[in-house]
């Protein structure tokens, strides 16, 4: 496993903005469902038409590290805050790898505060807020080839994924 400091934004280490994840935060296997239901005078409980997934919550317990004093503190809180919003202070959309599976990206942004703890210089917790509007993480895509060199010929592809992934199938004729 790699150690960046516990995760990467838009492929920067945590370490190089002087962050460092404290343990690796409980991600939930699923974020919660938005339910469609009905409540039908008469019946007990409710009609059920359907459900999506809502949005992923990260809440990742970090610490600045190794700050010499106040103002270097102060520095590298004003560039990670730069990282996180536009120069109109919207929110920016940024990709999150977790050093404990670093095939998988999250797209993510800024979302609610970040309550700071400056505890003593040389190491300040904070708790980063972030969101995954798209609660999957995606993974690079995966590029098959083969050749068929009977006719009529067969090439089987199979996917193992957990979301419904649409496919791309590209035919090349190089024969006769």
């Amino acid at each position: 496993m790699v150690d960046n400091g516990g995760w990467t934004i838009n492929g920067v280490a945590a370490s190089a903005y002087g962050i460092t994840l404290r343990y690796s935060p409980g991600i939930p296997m699923l974020p919660e469902t938005r339910d469609r239901t009905a409540e039908i005078p008469g019946r007990s409980g409710s009609y059920w038409f359907d459900s999506d997934l809502g949005q992923r919550q990260f809440s990742l317990p970090c610490d600045f590290r190794d700050c010499a004093d106040a103002a270097a503190l102060d520095v590298l809180i004003k560039a990670f805050a730069r990282v996180l919003v536009d120069v109109y202070g919207k929110p920016r959309r940024l990709s999150l790898v977790f050093d404990d599976s670093p095939t998988i990206t999250y797209t993510v942004r800024y979302s609610g505060e970040i309550p700071f703890d400056r505890q003593w210089v040389g190491c300040s917790e904070f708790t980063l807020s972030l969101v995954a509007d798209e609660p999957y993480g995606r993974e690079a895509e995966e590029v098959t080839t083969g050749t068929i060199t009977t006719s009529p010929g067969t090439l089987s592809v199979t996917g193992t994924c957990t979301v419904a992934s649409p496919c791309k199938i590209c035919i090349t004729n190089n024969g006769a």
